[in-house]
């Protein structure tokens, strides 16, 4: 059985349409617990009419105590060996458990990991984690999941490996319960990171699946909207001695303790522009184009969607010497960028070109993109990679 745990706090415009979603589930064998943390709306009325027509759902009411309480409550009470957690103005796919529980089960993985939707008004966008879909154990943990779960070096700024998100996941209950009981209730924003990071530590087993069947539902008193104050940073100095001991007790403490580096700067960044009234403005942000095409007339089929294809897409589209005849990528196939759609790799194959641009800027994901294309009959010097550096930047100050 699956216990689902929904911490609810004056969720009365979003609740039904969440409820409505978990309750069409194709996947039938689900405790529903509804923690509502102190609402003083409507939230617990709804809620009522719900559980009277179908008695999976448990009703807990407790004083407002934060969303880390409200799951502590919420798994005390759950009966499942598998853990899953949704926000109250969220809602899913009706094939999310259903999914997520058959690879669990035929993967004997401790957690499932998968893409979602993020929804604010009429804007939709997907997120999938930067790691190929599959099975991750052992060694491929170690060396491939762990050095970059947190911060995944593609020259952005800053991309998660991981979505750090606990509601688009599937949880074996030994894996994620110490987690969530630890977890220090204090911490308001950043508390999904920290379990999230501790749980892939203590997991066995990880399967990646980059489908979105979760919808994440941005608006007004959503935590990212709302106007950070000076306890913002009481709460990051409480994430970050948290984050900090659980990551000097892993047995790979160095490469965790800088991904915490990276993500801590990120993370207080976010609280500059509301708490003093400025931040920065970056003049540039391109990356170089490879040496051999930066002057030359040419058809280019662009790989790659992330940070360094988007800014490759941008400058090549600005020239009438170069043609860009197809954009590709291997997971974000299907995304629209502006008004370009990204293709599969295999589409490649199907237009005229002169040179494959392999836009990315991690050097083992080039060269695996070089291997497979060369596995596919593209003569080596039609594959262009240099190791991405940025265009020389400016900032100014701007206050508001």
């Amino acid at each position: 059985m699956i216990s689902v745990i929904v911490p609810i706090y004056n969720s009365e415009k979003y609740i039904a349409v969440c409820l409505d979603s978990i309750l069409a589930q194709t996947y039938r064998d689900l405790e529903i617990i509804l923690v509502d943390d102190g609402s003083t709306d409507d939230s617990m009325l709804i809620c009522n009419s719900y559980a009277l027509k179908d008695n999976r759902i448990r009703m807990i009411r407790q004083e407002n105590g934060g969303s880390t309480k409200a799951r502590k409550t919420g798994l005390e009470a759950a009966r499942g060996e598998y853990i899953s957690f949704v926000d109250s103005d969220d809602w899913l796919e009706d094939c999310f458990y259903e999914r997520l529980y058959e690879l669990l089960l035929e993967n004997k993985a401790d957690m499932v990991v998968s893409g979602c939707w993020v929804e604010s008004g009429d804007e939709r966008k997907v997120l999938t984690n930067r790691f190929e879909e599959g099975l991750y154990k052992d060694r491929d943990l170690q060396e491939v999941i762990y050095p970059q779960m947190m911060y995944y070096r593609d020259g952005s700024f800053f991309s998660w490996g991981i979505l750090p998100y606990l509601w688009n996941k599937l949880f074996k209950r030994e894996v994620i319960e110490t987690c969530i009981y630890q977890m220090d209730s204090r911490i308001y924003d950043g508390e999904d990171v920290a379990c999230v990071f501790d749980a892939c530590l203590r997991a066995n087993s990880i399967y990646m699946d980059n489908h979105a069947y979760y919808h994440y539902r941005i608006h007004e008193n959503s935590i990212c909207t709302m106007e950070r104050g000076e306890n913002y940073f009481v709460n990051a100095v409480r994430l970050h001695k948290y984050l900090k001991e659980l990551f000097l007790n892993a047995n790979n403490s160095d490469i965790l303790l800088e991904q915490l580096a990276h993500f801590m700067k990120m993370f207080i960044d976010n609280g500059t522009k509301d708490v003093f009234g400025y931040c920065q403005k970056k003049f540039a942000d391109d990356w170089c184009l490879p040496t051999k095409i930066q002057n030359q007339s040419t058809r280019v089929c662009i790989f790659g969607a992330g940070k360094v294809g988007v800014s490759f897409y941008s400058q090549l589209i600005k020239r009438s010497d170069v043609e860009v005849v197809s954009w590709v990528d291997s997971t974000a196939h299907g995304k629209k960028i502006g008004l370009v759609s990204i293709d599969k790799p295999e589409t490649i194959f199907d237009k005229r070109w002169e040179y494959v641009l392999v836009a990315v800027y991690n050097e083992q994901m080039a060269k695996e993109i070089t291997e497979w294309l060369l596995s596919h009959g593209v003569e080596r010097e039609c594959i262009l990679w240099e190791q991405p550096r940025r265009v020389p930047l400016e900032y100014e100050l701007i206050r508001e």
